[in-house]
């Protein structure tokens, strides 16, 4: 059975290669290149360039293009997290709000209307232009 393959030279994966494996076609590689087979059993699924030290695959560190990437990103998210959470509390406020300014409110509106919008001006608050993990308000029960 075909089996995906690591080639391996001086702990470094030089290439992976789907292969019968060595009992049922032998191949010869380069002097210094060995073969392992994967996923290991964690299931991890190496490419070129990770690391091998005899046990364990390991990915390359990461670039400093690819750090300022995931940090962009994760600025990206939590920005569109505030947008779609700024925009949920609005949607919730504004038949709440409708029935305020009407005079047709029940107390229990009343009190929902100002939870949402103390919501909406907490969620409002945070600044969101960070690549760190964002403690968000928890939202007024519906």
């Amino acid at each position: 059975m075909t089996g995906t393959y690591a080639l391996i030279q001086d702990g470094v994966v030089i290439n992976t290669i789907l292969w019968d494996g060595p009992e049922a076609s032998p191949m010869e590689f380069a002097d210094g290149v060995t073969y392992l087979e994967f996923p290991d059993g964690e299931g991890v699924c190496p490419a070129i360039g990770w690391f091998y030290d005899g046990e364990t695959f390991t990915s390359p560190p990461l670039t400093e293009e690819e750090i300022a990437a995931l940090k962009q990103q994760k600025i990206d998210n939590n920005v569109a997290a505030k947008v779609s959470l700024i925009a949920q509390a609005t949607v919730s406020i504004a038949p709440l709000q409708d029935a305020v300014d009407l005079d047709e409110a029940t107390d229990a509106e009343t009190a929902s209307l100002k939870a949402w919008k103390q919501y909406r001006i907490a969620v409002n608050r945070i600044d969101a232009i960070t690549s760190g993990d964002i403690a968000w308000p928890e939202q007024p029960a519906q």
